[in-house]
């Protein structure tokens, strides 16, 4: 009995040494961090899938351009990070996905929330399933939520930002913002934050015949205005710096006036001026698809691209030296609660 005792109190000690290193850790973290803090820049993976592909077989005059948030083909309603679906609800929302590109002929690709081997989608690397089926060469990935939950139903997650292309990719270059959430618990702040995917922006640089074109991927942070202001300002800069010599395109989700069930709706934010344009002005000559500068937040939303709340999300730039031929919101394709934004633009003669 004695030995069962002193058992005992060596594994309460152990526990509870434990709870208190974890918690400490957790208290730490929230509490020396900073509201948000943007990474340094950094390089990614170029990654090849199809060894037969020949760029120089297509039309290198325009670039058709769709950006989706596909919300890892969970479907037009997310109630938590680990909805419960069938393996084949996932690879039929995927397919509508696949069959889209197709459509509209599309030849670059800008997507977020993309899942890499997570449980809530059944293990499935949903980029592996979309090249392979597209049969297309070129992917770059930008990892931004890499986590495991043991004590809840989500366990695995790794979800990524990506480039694909028919056009061969040169370059993958990223840099990434942490963020603190703001649920109305306290407690769920402190110990969701270290926990918390990373928002990323992403410069990918590609060869479209003999000329070079960037494309920005963008997914802004959800939590708070500030964060995402500081990021607009930030890809303001990088693009000034980097751009004068190329034509760019710009695109994703940019979490304009957004935020998260759960958490207070963002009142101040909701009346101020849109940092979105802001954004534009900041960039010479850059144009959107289906704003012009100085629209309001009720005229930007007109457009909307999140069905839940009537609001935009998602935008397409381009720079000065591409025209626009086509543009519009996709609301035919139900895979995400996002819909997808394209673009056909041609290069100036």
């Amino acid at each position: 009995m004695s030995y069962i005792y002193a058992f005992l109190k060596f594994f309460l000690a152990v526990f509870v040494f434990c709870f208190v290193l974890v918690t400490g850790y957790f208290l730490i973290k929230w509490y020396t961090s900073p509201i948000y803090q943007i990474g340094q820049l950094e390089n990614g993976e170029i990654l090849r899938f199809n060894e037969d592909v020949r760029a120089g077989k297509l039309n290198t005059d325009k670039l058709n351009v769709l950006s989706y948030n596909l919300g890892f083909a969970a479907g037009p309603i997310q109630h938590t990070l680990a909805d419960e679906h069938p393996e084949a609800f996932f690879t039929a929302n995927l397919d509508k996905f696949i069959d889209l590109v197709r459509a509209e002929d599309t030849n670059v690709v800008l997507l977020q929330e993309v899942d890499l081997h997570s449980k809530r989608s059944w293990y499935m690397n949903q980029l592996q399933y979309i090249m392979d089926r597209l049969g297309w060469g070129y992917a770059a990935s930008v990892v931004d939520w890499d986590m495991f939950f043991p004590l809840r139903k989500e366990r695995k997650i790794t979800k990524a930002t990506v480039v694909i292309s028919r056009f061969p990719i040169i370059s993958n270059e990223y840099t990434q913002t942490s963020c603190k959430p703001n649920f109305e618990s306290q407690l769920l702040n402190i110990f969701y934050y270290p926990l918390l995917w990373k928002s990323t922006m992403q410069r990918v640089e590609l060869e479209v015949g003999k000329k070079r074109v960037a494309v920005y991927n963008v997914h802004l942070c959800v939590w708070n205005r500030a964060a995402r202001v500081a990021q607009s300002e930030y890809l303001a800069r990088w693009i000034n710096e980097e751009c004068s010599a190329v034509n760019f395109v710009i695109g994703g989700d940019f979490n304009f006036q957004a935020y998260i069930r759960g958490t207070p709706k963002p009142e101040k934010d909701l009346i101020q001026p849109p940092f979105i344009n802001r954004f534009r002005e900041s960039i010479g000559g850059l144009s959107e698809i289906l704003s012009t500068s100085g629209e309001s937040a009720k005229e930007l939303h007109n457009n909307f691209t999140f069905k839940e709340r009537k609001h935009r999300y998602d935008f397409l730039f381009y720079s000065q030296g591409l025209t626009c031929e086509d543009a519009k919101v996709i609301k035919s394709i139900d895979a995400s609660d996002h819909y997808p934004v394209y673009v056909t633009v041609t290069f100036a003669k």
